[in-house]
């Protein structure tokens, strides 16, 4: 029962904020590097008529950049101009996000009429703006506090880590390296979570409070892995290798390198679509996975048909499921890939894969 009500995804954490982030603001908690911060890409993906507005609270310095004192001197009096860029003076509903919240102790007493009745002094923010916030896991000692009066007004949600299964499919819509992802696909500990693995021995890649790493695996590191990876014909394998042990660490670093070492096993698209019944298939479990990981970056209606007659060759049915799985989740080609007589005869007779 410990575990049960442990986490929740991204996505969920997105429905829970379209539903009430007009009225709860949800602060969520999240592992470094996890994509808290893309949640209000969700949320403007769901209201594209809403303004965005993303305040990273690590640039703030103190309440005067909220707002400034303006003094009437007819009435002798004098009230507070909020910084325009809160919106509270429109009359459109907005997108709030209020990011590393946790950071800015002395700050947060400044925002809690925002986050708790959507005022600033005694304007109102229109009724449908909506407010969250993120912040990083007290575990991972960055300095994220609350008080127990802050906790008070706002839900506190744990942000799970994307899985594999999760992740391939945003992988390979935001053009990661066929080399990464396919790395990924055969090493989901890469993603695990580190209250998860109580010795940090049992595994190597990702952060741990009991293991001093000066880098390790988290979706921002693996991404920006994929840009130094990239550059595989400009920049030499020790190059290679120096930088992506500087982004995510030693054991995935030289792991990954393996991974890339067998992309000479490869046959080439051009081999694949022009004589797909016998172009080489690769002896490696990994090499495999690999080239369905390229093939899903440019299989198209054009030489699907070729593809799954080579595809068909595998010893290795990981990289089978892993193909169609992911075919599947991209409806831009989902559409197409249907009508395919080769394509469709294949997920019948592996309908186990898809229930």
């Amino acid at each position: 029962m410990d575990n049960l009500y442990k986490r929740l995804t991204r996505q969920q954490i997105s429905d829970a904020v379209i539903a009430l982030g007009h009225e709860v603001t949800f602060m969520i908690e999240g592992p470094m590097g996890s994509g808290k911060s893309a949640l209000k890409d969700d949320i403007q993906a769901a209201f594209p008529e809403y303004r965005s507005v993303y305040i990273d609270m690590t640039q703030i310095t103190d309440s005067g950049d909220f707002q400034i004192p303006a003094v009437d001197h007819d009435t002798r009096t004098s009230s507070f101009y909020p910084n325009e860029m809160l919106g509270v003076h429109m009359d459109q509903p907005s997108i709030i996000m209020f990011d590393e919240l946790g950071k800015k102790q002395d700050l947060i007493n400044t925002i809690l009429p925002v986050l708790n009745d959507r005022r600033w002094g005694n304007r109102k923010f229109h009724p449908k703006t909506i407010v969250l916030a993120s912040s990083n896991t007290g575990a991972e000692n960055l300095g994220d506090m609350f008080k127990d009066h802050q906790r008070d007004r706002m839900t506190f949600v744990t942000m799970a880590k994307m899985q594999v299964p999760e992740w391939l499919p945003w992988a390979f819509a935001n053009d990661i390296d066929p080399v990464v992802a396919a790395w990924v696909s055969r090493n989901p500990q890469c993603f695990a979570e580190h209250d998860d693995v109580p010795n940090p021995d049992l595994n190597y890649y990702i952060w741990h409070p009991k293991a001093k790493r000066k880098a390790f695996t988290t979706h921002r590191s693996v991404t920006r892995a994929s840009k130094i990876i990239k550059q595989r014909d400009v920049l030499p394998p020790d190059t290679l290798t120096h930088l992506l042990i500087g982004t995510i660490g030693e054991a995935a670093a030289l792991d990954l390198m393996t991974f890339e070492q067998l992309a000479p096993e490869l046959p080439s698209k051009h081999d694949i679509v022009s004589n797909p019944a016998r172009a080489r298939v690769p002896t490696s479990p990994a090499a495999v996975v690999m080239l369905a990981c390229q093939a899903l970056k440019w299989v198209d209606e054009s030489n699907l048909t070729a593809w799954m007659t080579y595809m068909a060759r595998f010893k290795n049915k990981e990289a089978q499921a892993l193909f169609a799985l992911q075919a599947k989740a991209q409806e831009g080609k989902l559409e197409w890939m249907s009508k395919n007589d080769a394509f469709t005869d294949f997920t019948i007779k592996n309908a186990h894969l898809f229930s």
